[in-house]
């Protein structure tokens, strides 16, 4: 019996590595542990309660990645991160403060987790540093149902430029799951960018292009060369460019005055430049829509061509 000991003490070990050191209650039980077993590990220090029925191996937990792992064990069977916590897993968002959230089959609730009570499509998790987590469609649908607008721009741009976009899997996606809340947002915000008309470097960029698209506005070119510049909005057919001032991308009065000799070359060539700054942007939206609206289908913009 002695001898069995130390070959489930090495199991656990192995177990647990794979785990970011962690292991649940019914873990120990597979391996053969006692419930006394158990509660002597944890006097002696061996074990270190996380969630009830959850526990770091060794040494009290020291890593982000572990209290992860352990609020999906503490969940049970089929639980993954979700939400927020895995738009932070997947580096779409900030990692903020408070409890992670988990998507779970079933009614279950654990203290200090947020849990999501439904029952995902097996295409729609995946697995990130070794933790169950939504896929990044999935992450992205769950978002669209709880975060603000300009969050929701911030994650999607965030996948695009880190190359996890997949458009394919948010169609499928949101084909499977038509009725739940947030999937017109997502639709509307994935349109906003077709890579065939345009590719955004920003937030603000985004949300350009979707006020566009609400107020239907003709679709311009983002990111392309006007007499060689290149510049944040155009419409072919026009002398129209609409340049987006952010403080993020004009941090310096070098890159301000650099931007201002830029619209002076185009504006002597012919061009209107109108700048559109991300507070205008955000807090007058239709006053942005119907300026650009009136310099876009006005008589006096000439033609480019």
């Amino acid at each position: 019996m002695h001898g069995e000991t130390p070959k489930r003490d090495a199991e656990l070990a192995i177990l647990a590595a794979k785990q970011h050191g962690v292991i649940a209650f019914w873990q120990l039980i597979k391996l053969g542990f006692g419930r006394g077993a158990i509660e002597h590990r944890l006097r002696t220090k061996r074990l270190h309660r996380m969630y009830k029925g959850v526990y770091s191996v060794g040494y009290p937990p020291t890593t982000v990645e572990a209290w992860h792992m352990a609020a999906v064990l503490a969940c049970g069977e089929g639980a993954v991160l979700s939400h927020w916590t895995a738009a932070a897993r997947w580096e779409l968002l900030r990692l903020g403060r408070g409890w992670p959230h988990v998507s779970v089959p079933g009614d279950r609730r654990v203290k200090e987790i947020l849990t999501h009570n439904v029952k995902l499509d097996p295409r729609e998790c995946t697995r990130r540093d070794r933790i169950p987590i939504t896929t990044v469609p999935r992450t992205l649908l769950d978002l669209a149902a709880v975060a603000p607008l300009r969050q929701l721009q911030r994650a999607i741009n965030e996948a695009d430029r880190k190359g996890r976009l997949n458009r394919q899997e948010i169609q499928e996606v949101l084909e499977r799951n038509p009725r739940r809340p947030g999937t017109k947002a997502l639709r509307s915000l994935i349109a906003a960018l077709d890579p065939q008309t345009r590719r955004t470097r920003s937030d603000l960029e985004v949300a350009f292009l979707q006020l566009c698209r609400d107020h239907r506005i003709p679709t311009p070119i983002s990111n392309g060369k006007v007499e060689g510049i290149e510049v944040d909005f155009h419409w072919p057919g026009t002398n129209l460019i609409v340049e987006l001032d952010s403080y993020e991308y004009h941090r310096t009065p070098a890159e301000f005055d650099r931007d201002r000799r830029r619209d002076a070359e185009l504006m002597a060539k012919g061009y209107v430049v109108l700048r559109v700054s991300e507070q205008w942007l955000e807090t007058d939206p239709a006053g942005v829509a119907d300026a650009v609206y009136s310099l876009v289908t006005s008589g006096s913009i000439a033609s480019s061509e």
